[in-house]
C-alpha cells in the first residue's frame, strides 16, 4: 500500500473495523490489513491505513475516540 500510512492497529478485529468505519464516515479513506494468524486469531494485529495526506487528520480523529468503549 504505497502512499498509505498505518494510523491504528489492534489485536481485535472489531476495534480496527470500527475505527475504519469512523474514518470513512468522516470522509477519510481507510483500509484494513489483517495480519492475524488464520489458525490462532489471538496472534497478530489488524492494522488501519490512510492516505499520507490524510494521516494527521485521521490521527486527530482517532484521538477523540474512546476505543475501550467500542470493544467492551
Amino acid at each position: 500500500m504505497q502512499d498509505w500510512k498505518k494510523v491504528f492497529s489492534s489485536s481485535q478485529l472489531a476495534a480496527s473495523s470500527m475505527v475504519m468505519g469512523i474514518l470513512n464516515e468522516n470522509e477519510i479513506p481507510a483500509k484494513t490489513l489483517n495480519k492475524q494468524d488464520s489458525s490462532y486469531v489471538f496472534l497478530g494485529e489488524v492494522e488501519v491505513y490512510v492516505p499520507l495526506d490524510m494521516y494527521e487528520k485521521a490521527q486527530a480523529l482517532i484521538a477523540t475516540i474512546q476505543i475501550s468503549t467500542i470493544v467492551s
